[in-house]
C-alpha cells in the first residue's frame, strides 16, 4: 500500500539515528562531519544540535560555531523540516542575521517572522517593525505593543487601541497582560477599559501614595480606586 514503510527501512532509519546519537553524545564530531558530508541526515542534525550546544561559551555566542550549525541544518529547514526550521531561526538570530531572517520571514517561515519581529524590536528598527505590522505579520504586531507598551510610548498605543476593533483590542490586552512598565501606557489601557490593567495601576498608585489620583480614579467610578482609597486613608 502507498505511504507504507517497510520493517527493514524502519530498522535501518532507527540504526542511523542510534549511530548519530551516540557519535554525538561521545563527542565525535569529525565522524559526524564525514557522515554530514556523505549525505547522513541523522549526523547532519545531531552534528548540528551538538554543536549549539558549544556555541555559548560565555554570554555572547561563538559565530564559528553556530555558523557551522547553520550551514547544517539549512538544508533540512529548506527541505520543509520544521524542528530544523525552528533551530535554523533561533541560531541566525543568535548570530544577528537579519538578512537571512528577512528572506525566511518573507518566503512564509512562521519561525522566521517570530524571532525577526523580536530581533527588529532589539535593534530599535521600529519602523521596520510597524511596516511588517501594516501587511498583516502577526509577530510583528505583537511585538510592536509590547514594544510600545514597555517603552511608554502611550500615545502610538492609545492611537492604536483606538483604532483597532473589538477582536484587536482584545489582542492588544492579550499581548500586554496588565503589566506594562511604562506607567502612561498601563494608563491608556486601563482608561480604555482593560480590567487587569486598571486594577495593576490602582495598586501602584496605592503603593506610592498618590492620594490625589487614586481619589480622582475613586471619584470617576472606579471600584479598584475606591477600594484602595479606603485602604490608605483608613489607615492614615
Amino acid at each position: 500500500m502507498a505511504g507504507l514503510r517497510s520493517p527493514d527501512r524502519d530498522a535501518s532509519d532507527a540504526a542511523g539515528w542510534w549511530r548519530a546519537y551516540q557519535l554525538a553524545e561521545h563527542d565525535q564530531a569529525d565522524e559526524l562531519r564525514k557522515l554530514a558530508a556523505a549525505g547522513d541526515d541523522h549526523a547532519r542534525r545531531h552534528l548540528a544540535s551538538w554543536l549549539s550546544d558549544r556555541g555559548f561559551p560565555g554570554a555572547e555566542p561563538d559565530p564559528a560555531v553556530l555558523g557551522e550549525a547553520i550551514e547544517l541544518i539549512r538544508p533540512l529547514a529548506d527541505a520543509g523540516d520544521d524542528v530544523a526550521e525552528l533551530w535554523l531561526a533561533r541560531w541566525l538570530a543568535d548570530c544577528d542575521r537579519l538578512a537571512e531572517l528577512r528572506e525566511r520571514a518573507d518566503s512564509g517561515s512562521y519561525h522566521a517572522a517570530r524571532k525577526l519581529a523580536r530581533l527588529l524590536a532589539d535593534h530599535d528598527l521600529l519602523d521596520e517593525l510597524r511596516a511588517r505590522a501594516g501587511r498583516g505579520d502577526f509577530h510583528a504586531y505583537r511585538v510592536l505593543i509590547k514594544t510600545l507598551a514597555d517603552r511608554d510610548m502611550h500615545e502610538e498605543l492609545r492611537e492604536r487601541v483606538e483604532a483597532a476593533d473589538p477582536p484587536t483590542r482584545q489582542l492588544i490586552f492579550d499581548v500586554i497582560g496588565g503589566t506594562p512598565a511604562g506607567p502612561n501606557a498601563l494608563r491608556v489601557l486601563a482608561d480604555l477599559g482593560h480590567g487587569a490593567s486598571r486594577h495593576f495601576l490602582v495598586r501602584c498608585l496605592a503603593r506610592a501614595g498618590d492620594v490625589d489620583e487614586l481619589r480622582q480614579r475613586a471619584e470617576s467610578g472606579d471600584d479598584y480606586a475606591q477600594y484602595w482609597l479606603g485602604e490608605i486613608t483608613g489607615r492614615s
